[in-house]
């Protein structure tokens, strides 16, 4: 198992806060790092390859609706790939 280390939280880009509102600016605490700006992940993970390690996933049709991207539940940080033999 490998250890733990400190890492930018990719989903509100180290600021602690991110934007809410769908028509004009509402800033909230991140909920993926809690407004502490870092997040604890594996020192093995790597950039996430699904969401390209912005942490994040529009799911809205017309209008732009983030949430957390669910492979790396937002951190922006995921296992690397299985390695094949």
């Amino acid at each position: 198992m490998s250890k733990l280390v400190t890492r930018r939280c990719a989903y509100c880009n180290g600021t602690g806060r991110v934007d809410v509102g769908e028509f004009a600016p509402d800033y909230r605490t991140c909920p993926i790092c809690q407004g502490n700006k870092e997040v604890r992940v594996p020192s093995d993970y790597r950039p996430c390859g699904v969401c390209g390690g912005s942490g994040k996933k529009n799911i809205g049709d017309y209008v732009k609706h983030i949430v957390p991207c669910t492979n790396c539940k937002g951190t922006g940080w995921a296992p690397p790939p299985p390695a094949y033999r």
